[in-house]
């Protein structure tokens, strides 16, 4: 799988046509559900067109800088890229909104709508330790909890990997029993 993914990406370097269309057709879910996670409704596709420039940018500069060999890691790189450019998205929607004047109403329902610090901190917490469970599971388990988190379905996943759906559904149940058996030694006394 690794020798795939970073052949794919190599032949996108070299600017084949059809190397390119795989990565969109593989990844744009993963980038659509990233873009819609960090952007207003109506700006998700124009963003994730923004995404798709900035890869292609500079020849390719950052697909190229891209080191890694597996396909989690270059999904979570590709999520990273796309969070990126969506917070920026994001700021600069909201400095236009703020320019052309949002009603003082909006703007104190933005304000009592927005997360505590302390409701963050405690959300990216929970995440952080789930995640620190994820990493302690074998390879082939883990990509499937990665790529399951990412919005893909068992079918795609099971694509992705290139392995029947069974095997995928079945690495699926015992990478959640072993994240279950985990999580419950961490809350006993």
């Amino acid at each position: 799988m690794s020798d795939e993914i970073r052949s794919l990406i190599d032949n996108c370097l070299l600017g084949k046509r059809e190397a390119w269309q795989t990565l969109i057709q593989k990844f744009h879910r993963l980038i659509i559900g990233t873009c819609a996670h960090y952007v207003p409704r109506e700006e998700v596709v124009d963003t994730s067109q923004l995404v798709y420039l900035k890869l292609t940018e500079n020849d390719y500069q950052l697909l190229r800088k891209f080191k890694g060999e597996s396909l989690p890691a270059f999904i979570i790189y590709l999520n990273e890229i796309a969070k990126n450019i969506s917070m920026s998205q994001t700021r600069s929607i909201r400095r236009t909104e703020y320019r052309e004047g949002i009603s003082l109403d909006l703007s104190i329902d933005i304000l009592d709508e927005r997360l505590t610090q302390e409701d963050v901190y405690f959300e990216w917490e929970e995440k952080k330790e789930f995640y620190d469970l994820i990493e302690t599971l074998d390879e082939p388990h883990k990509e499937i909890l990665i790529l399951r988190l990412k919005g893909y379905k068992f079918k795609e996943i099971a694509e992705i990997l290139e392995v029947p759906i069974g095997t995928v559904l079945a690495r699926a149940n015992r990478a959640k029993e072993k994240i279950k058996k985990l999580q419950s030694k961490e809350i006993k006394p």
